[in-house]
């Protein structure tokens, strides 16, 4: 308990000292254990709470918990994962994929064990600020080697101010007209002939 309040905690925290646009979640979910390798691991309902940082409007840095019930004989299990995010938001469209890319740590079953993770999903914008979020995740885990599949899916908020990529800066030419240059003709009028030259 006391781990789970310190992350919750930690990402508010930092949260509010970043200036940068800021996105809550909290989503559900299911886990599935490997079969092949016949696991002891049973499939586990999952809660999860995570908030995403973006320090680019495309890129952010994912700091999540998810919380495994009855994972073997009513035990539940914890993960904590960091996860690098790309999202595609400059598409013009309500929908966003992105790509998830990251490890962590879990425990609460055996002893516990480190774990890297890779995933994608989308992000649907529903409102201004609010966003429904599906995703799916490959996790490979170090000690038992055990690979898990782990689908969620939730709600986003969104707070903060939106970060803009990088401008492309260019120098700003001024177009001068020119005045117009008139040719003038030299008139020689021949008093003889009347005539002009």
């Amino acid at each position: 308990m006391k781990k789970r309040t310190l992350l919750i905690l930690s990402s508010i925290l930092a949260s509010s000292l970043l200036a940068a646009e800021v996105e809550l979640q909290v989503v559900g979910g299911k886990n599935f254990p490997d079969r092949k390798k016949t696991s002891i691991y049973n499939d586990a309902n999952t809660i999860g709470v995570r908030t995403n940082f973006f320090f680019s409007k495309d890129n952010a840095l994912q700091v999540a918990y998810d919380k495994l019930d009855d994972v073997q004989n009513g035990k539940d299990s914890d993960r904590y994962s960091i996860n690098y995010m790309r999202i595609q938001r400059d598409n013009n469209s309500k929908v966003h994929p992105f790509l998830l890319l990251g490890g962590g740590y879990e425990d609460g079953v055996k002893e516990g064990q480190g774990f890297m993770n890779a995933g994608l999903g989308a992000s649907i914008e529903l409102g201004k600020n609010i966003n429904l979020i599906g995703e799916i995740k490959g996790i490979k885990k170090n000690k038992d080697n055990d690979f898990d599949i782990n689908t969620n899916i939730g709600l986003g908020l969104m707070f903060g101010n939106e970060p803009k990529n990088e401008e492309i800066k260019t120098d700003c030419v001024v177009e001068r007209v020119a005045p117009v240059l008139v040719k003038r003709k030299t008139v020689i009028i021949d008093d003889k002939t009347n005539c002009v030259r």
